[in-house]
C-alpha cells in the first residue's frame, strides 16, 4: 500500500472548494505549478483521473467526487483530532491512573488529589491502593506513590511531602 501524502488530499479539497488550481495555489500558499503535480502525482497513484481539465475550467470526474465524498469527512476527523491534541496542550484532560500502597493514601495523599483536581478540572483521578508492591508500568498506571528506598532505580522520583519523621509510641510497660 502506498503512503498517502496529506498534503495531496488538502489540495485537492482546495481545488474542489475554489474551482481552478490557481485560485487553490492562493489558497494554500504554493504554486499552481505545485498544486498541478500534487493532484497528478495523487491520481498516477490511483491511476485514476479526478480532474476534468480544460483552459478555462475544472471539474471532478465520476471518480473524483466519489474520492472527494469519502476524504473529505476524513480530513475533518483528522483536523479536529489535530485541534484537540493542541487544545491538551494548554490543559490536560483525560485520566490519571495512581497506585499507592495501602497506608499511604489516608495519611497526605486525599489532600493532594483535592488539590491536583482543582487545578486540572479536565483530569479524572483513579487512585488504586494495594498492600502488594506491583510494576507501576507493566500494570497500565500512570504513576505510583511510593517511599523513597522502595522507588526502581529506573524511576524518576519526585518527592511530594517533607522528609516524614516516624516515631514509635507505647506505655512504658510495653518497652
Amino acid at each position: 500500500m502506498h503512503r498517502s501524502g496529506l498534503i495531496e488530499l488538502e489540495v485537492v479539497m482546495a481545488v474542489v472548494r475554489r474551482g481552478s488550481f490557481r485560485a487553490a495555489a492562493q489558497e494554500l500558499g504554493m504554486s499552481a505549478t505545485a498544486v498541478s503535480n500534487a493532484v497528478a502525482g495523487l491520481e498516477s497513484r490511483l491511476q485514476t483521473r479526478l480532474f476534468n481539465r480544460t483552459t478555462r475550467s475544472v471539474g471532478l470526474t465520476d471518480a473524483g467526487q466519489r474520492y472527494v465524498a469519502r476524504i473529505g469527512p476524513a480530513l475533518q476527523e483528522i483536523r479536529q483530532a489535530d485541534e484537540e491534541i493542541h487544545s491538551d496542550t494548554d490543559e490536560p484532560a483525560g485520566t490519571l491512573r495512581l497506585n499507592v500502597p495501602n497506608n499511604v493514601g489516608t495519611l497526605f495523599l486525599d489532600a493532594l488529589l483535592i488539590d491536583y483536581m482543582i487545578r486540572y478540572p479536565k483530569m479524572r483521578v483513579e487512585a488504586v491502593s494495594e498492600a502488594r508492591m506491583i510494576d507501576i508500568v507493566a500494570e497500565g498506571y500512570d504513576a505510583g506513590v511510593r517511599l523513597a528506598e522502595s522507588v526502581p532505580q529506573d524511576m524518576i522520583a519526585v518527592p511530594l511531602t517533607p522528609d516524614i519523621r516516624q516515631v514509635v509510641t507505647a506505655t512504658p510497660d510495653y518497652f
